[in-house]
């Protein structure tokens, strides 16, 4: 006991797992991340380990490559437009605006670090928790 009496010791705090808000904005965040290293590296991919049964019955590590989709496309006249969505779904960032015009592709990166930064700050999350009560709502009546 003489050891533990040289430590401070204190109550352990409860942790904050389960803020549905913090949660939206972690998935998002995540999803993000990877656009913005998508438009640095066209071959991008994101790496998952996944444990299979292989044909004798045991477990085995596997290591699966996960495409990302781009975010962002042009259109005919040449214009880039960035899309944010939470899932499959899109988000409308002002009624009936879900775009963001890009003036070129070197900007992309700028164009998410922006959002990211918007994300953290809380900026989205009324239009995160309208798109996922929303897909809950067409979940339910299917």
């Amino acid at each position: 006991m003489v050891v533990i009496k040289n430590f401070t010791l204190v109550a352990m705090p409860k942790l904050v797992a389960n803020d549905p808000v913090a949660k939206r904005r972690a998935k998002l965040l995540e999803q993000l991340e990877q656009q913005k290293q998508l438009a640095a590296n066209p071959s991008f991919v994101v790496v998952e380990h996944k444990w299979r049964k292989v044909e004798d019955g045991s477990k085995q590590l596997v290591e699966r490559h996960k495409r990302v989709k781009r975010w962002w496309l042009t259109n005919g006249a040449g214009q880039l437009f960035v899309t944010l969505r939470y899932g499959a779904k899109l988000i409308e960032l002002e009624k009936g605006k879900a775009a963001i015009s890009v003036s070129g592709k070197d900007k992309l990166a700028e164009v998410f670090e922006a959002l990211i930064e918007a994300v953290r700050k809380g900026e989205l999350d009324e239009q995160i928790k309208a798109v996922q009560s929303a897909a809950k709502a067409s979940r339910k009546a299917a």
